[in-house]
């Protein structure tokens, strides 16, 4: 047996007397390390100078001296931290980078993402949702993260967390947003862990896919979703509204399948909107160009600036020129309305707002608003709106709102 595999690259890499030898600048111990070294065999004396070289670029970078905390952290942390760094790298715009301080950067990061990725990949210490997020039960309150073992994990306020996955997927959540990003030795299939989250009444979140795709999920909103990076097809299936901004891949086109809809794209911007309670499933495209398909077999290929719907149990998709402005509206907590309907308008209200609404007469019903509504704007101040210049009063019970007329 030999000495690297009695003391492997872990072990090094979480050994004080071996971090305090290389952080003294090999002083302290040198002369017990440079025996040590003298012995190994060519295979184990490299992975003793890789775990050198990790240690002294890493302290080049940032590192915590005080005593709290452990070598493993401080190293896996500094890995993630460059695996983000990575990431921004590959998708800023270069044009704002001096090319030759851009490749000197991004040689930096290369070389030591390939190496600390032997220490991560091949050892043990990637961590799971369930020691960075809080578990519950499913619940209508919350943002949840449902995993493929059917556990639920809830997004807080104070939630801010990353960690490496046993595939090799780093995980960066936080209250707004949560991040899948592939690292060098990414271990994909094509059944890869299939997660969902889930948004309720009156929240909104975000997504990045391991593609780069960019999601907002709308109130009240679930996606489904896996992170194969090998699969023919980029899957995800949708109930709620949310708004794709496709990462371009002409070898896997991405598939969304919401409801009775299925919408195709290689890589473009789209909204898809698919609550339960409106009977419908639309989308509507920003750019690019999308193929839409019913179950019966029809399909239609829509250009920007129009909306295909189709109505439930119908079988005829229906395209038609819209204002992509107000489709799109509430990605900045805006709702644009061009003549709605009273009894179209509360539904919405009720996923921004998370109430019931109780509408007694049917003219209410019918009653048509033209106008913008902010979300930052409370409800009572639309419901005042409505009593003082259209006369329909209003009663608040618990989350129930009563439209009626005196």
């Amino acid at each position: 047996m030999s000495k690297i595999e009695k003391h492997n690259i872990n072990d090094l890499l979480n050994d004080d007397k071996f971090i305090i030898w290389v952080t003294s600048n090999f002083k302290t111990n040198n002369h017990f390390w440079m025996n040590f070294k003298k012995e190994l065999n060519a295979q184990d004396l490299e992975k003793f100078n890789n775990a050198v070289l990790i240690l002294t670029k890493l302290k080049t970078l940032n590192i915590d001296d005080s005593k709290s905390v452990k070598p493993e952290a401080f190293i896996k942390q500094q890995y993630i931290n460059l695996l983000e760094a990575s990431n921004k790298l590959k998708t800023s715009k270069l044009r704002v980078l001096k090319p030759t301080s851009f490749l000197k950067y991004a040689a930096a990061v290369v070389l030591l993402i390939s190496i600390a990725t032997i220490y991560f990949t091949s050892n043990n210490n990637t961590t799971s949702f369930a020691e960075h997020l809080t578990k519950t039960n499913y619940n209508n309150t919350d943002i949840l993260i449902q995993t493929s073992t059917n556990e639920y994990f809830k997004i807080t306020e104070d939630t801010n967390s990353k960690w490496l996955l046993k595939n090799g997927v780093l995980v960066n959540v936080n209250s707004e947003i949560i991040n899948f990003i592939s690292t060098e030795n990414l271990i994909s299939k094509k059944n890869d862990d299939t997660f969902k989250i889930i948004v309720p009444k009156g929240k909104k979140y975000a997504l990045t896919l391991i593609d780069g795709t960019n999601i907002e999920l709308n109130s009240n909103s679930t996606i489904s979703f896996n992170n194969s990076t090998i699969s023919k097809q980029r899957k995800v299936a949708l109930l709620g509204e949310a708004f794709f901004d496709v990462a371009h891949n002409k070898n896997r086109p991405f598939i969304v399948q919401s409801s009775d809809l299925k919408i195709e794209v290689l890589g473009t911007e789209f909204n898809v909107s698919n609550y339960e309670n409106d009977g419908y499933t639309s989308t509507t495209l920003i750019n690019g160009s999308i193929n839409v398909s019913n179950p019966h077999g029809e399909n239609q290929k829509i250009k920007p600036g129009t909306q295909a719907k189709l109505y439930h149990n119908q079988n005829k998709i229906i395209v038609q020129n819209v204002n992509v402005q107000n489709e799109v509206s509430w990605t900045m907590n805006r709702m644009i309305f061009e003549n709605e309907k009273l009894e179209n308008i509360v539904t919405k209200l009720d996923n921004w707002y998370n109430v019931s609404f109780i509408l007694k007469d049917e003219k209410i019903k019918q009653f048509r608003f033209t106008g913008t509504l902010k979300k930052e704007n409370e409800l009572i101040h639309f419901l005042q709106m409505l009593k003082y210049t259209e006369g329909i009063s209003y009663k608040i019970i618990e989350n129930k709102v009563e439209l009626f007329f005196n």
